[in-house]
């Protein structure tokens, strides 16, 4: 397991069985300046640090748990890819999130990119929205997301 990984793996991990008790220590491994993109090409980039633990805040009151399944994972230099499953409770059903998540780290080894790529649509309909509804749901700063 490459240095690159082992963070990315540790940072992931801190979501693996539910939403961490303190959401801003586990987003430690973020560069200040980070960014966050929950759905590749759909929703623009949240950036840094404190937009996303603001984000993360918000998905929580949506979101009562989630838990995740790391499937496998790989890099290439700085670059970490995963595959997972997340789970999501939401409106008192569990419902899975298929996803690969793409993440960049600088050579200090903080996450500077967080990239996750999933089915918008498979999604919403296993939470029994629309996608317009789940994208709203989300309450996503879409105007100022990537202020």
């Amino acid at each position: 397991m490459t240095k690159q990984e082992e963070i990315v793996l540790n940072f992931i991990g801190a979501y693996g069985k539910s939403w961490p008790a303190d959401l801003a220590a586990a987003l430690e491994p973020l560069a200040e300046d980070a960014y966050y993109q929950i759905v590749v090409p759909t929703i623009p980039p949240v950036v840094g640090r404190d937009r996303i633990l603001a984000e993360h805040e918000l998905m929580k009151q949506k979101v009562l748990d989630q838990r995740h399944d790391m499937k496998s994972w790989g890099s290439h230099g700085n670059t970490v890819f995963t595959e997972r499953v997340d789970w999501s409770l939401r409106n008192g059903k569990w419902s899975p999130v298929p996803l690969v998540a793409v993440f960049d780290l600088n050579d200090d080894g903080q996450i500077v990119a967080w990239r996750e790529y999933l089915d918008l649509v498979h999604i919403s309909k296993s939470h029994g929205l629309t996608v317009d509804q789940m994208i709203e749901s989300l309450d996503l700063d879409l105007n100022s997301a990537s202020a």
